[in-house]
């Protein structure tokens, strides 16, 4: 759904993901908290399937070490004949009950499942960076021409949008021709509007916007051009210079009372560096069940790079979401992998050995 400026009372938006993060905002009292808790759920609800997907990965790896000989073998005799090694290989998956389909089948639904909800919460929370924006410009733009307006206000006018009902007294106070009068109207509205600005923004620790980027390089008061961009303006609208005078009117001065630098790249660099972090210690457990490595040397390098431009390109909320899933990923990894290996030690343990069948 796309939210423009001229929309009257910003609709809530009613997507799955979107009425989650809503409900799990009025729970917790933040949506910064909320995203964290809603993917640590996630994660915990995905962890059975990780389990079997990890489980699987390294049965069949057992596997392929243990005949890796034979393989080598067939490779080597049939070198110059692809449809007969195909043949023999086919032959010695069959005799070890090797099934390489039914074992990428558990690793395809986990990374169907992973890919479908990165993608959904992902436009989940550009559809609420959206509204948010918006839903906050719209209380300003009423917070700004409120006490100037008085009972003249009316947002129940039918067919008439939230910009349409408040540009008219912008103007009229704008016309003003006593200038003592028309300062103290105009500084009366940049109070009322720091007001509801303290009320309505959602910040989180150091962040003061976290509908935009951890970013330096970013005002916590948004300039047109990104509020136009995080709000979803249609073209038209973009590029209507009513409506950037009137939002820079209402905007800039905020940006000398309230705005600041939005962040300082901190959870940017944390979200590559805890990227990087797990896919390590994925290649060190891939080195120590001798898997080869070289998807995973890819991966050391590719995963972080792409974690940390998604972090520098779109919002903190987005930013948490990463960081908070690839944190449960570090911690959830090893138990998974000691609950695995419980398993395969009591596995062992109900073996009999042979040298105790032929003493039988």
């Amino acid at each position: 759904m796309d939210y423009i400026i001229s929309n009257l009372l910003v609709q809530v938006p009613k997507g799955m993901w979107e009425s989650i993060i809503i409900a799990f905002e009025g729970a917790f009292g933040s949506f910064a908290l909320s995203i964290i808790i809603l993917t640590i759920c996630i994660k915990l609800v995905m962890s059975p399937i990780d389990y079997f997907n990890r489980r699987t990965n390294k049965k069949m790896a057992d596997m392929q070490k243990r005949i890796q000989p034979q393989m080598e073998a067939i490779n080597k005799k049939y070198a110059n004949d692809a449809k007969m090694r195909n043949q023999k290989l086919g032959e010695l998956y069959q005799k070890e009950r090797i099934n390489p389909i039914g074992s990428c089948s558990i690793m395809l639904i986990s990374m169907a499942l992973t890919l479908t909800i990165f993608i959904t919460l992902f436009n989940g929370m550009n559809t609420m960076a959206s509204y948010k924006i918006a839903d906050q410009y719209e209380k300003l733009q009423i917070a700004y021409v409120t006490e100037y307006a008085g009972d003249r206000l009316d947002l129940n006018q039918e067919g008439k949008t939230v910009y349409e009902i408040c540009v008219p007294f912008i103007e009229e106070m704008n016309a003003i021709q006593d200038e003592t009068l028309k300062n103290e109207v105009i500084l009366t509205a940049n109070k009322n509007v720091e007001e509801v600005y303290k009320e309505t923004k959602q910040g989180f620790l150091w962040i003061e916007n976290i509908w935009l980027a951890d970013s330096p390089l970013k005002n916590s008061i948004p300039s047109y051009e990104e509020y136009a961009s995080v709000a979803k303006l249609s073209e038209e609208d973009r590029t209507n210079e009513e409506y950037k005078q009137v939002y820079n009117q209402i905007m800039d001065p905020l940006k000398t009372t309230q705005g600041r630098v939005n962040g300082y790249f901190i959870l940017v660099i944390l979200c590559a560096g805890v990227s990087f972090l797990n896919q390590w210690f994925m290649m060190r457990k891939m080195k120590k069940e001798g898997t080869k490595q070289s998807s995973g040397i890819v991966m050391l390098i590719v995963m972080p790079l792409i974690m940390l431009l998604f972090a520098f390109m779109y919002t903190t909320m987005f930013t948490l979401y990463m960081i908070t899933g690839q944190v449960v990923s570090l911690i959830t990894m090893p138990i998974i992998n000691k609950i695995g290996d419980a398993v395969d030690k009591r596995k062992e343990n109900k073996k009999i050995p042979t040298d105790r069948l032929k003493r039988i």
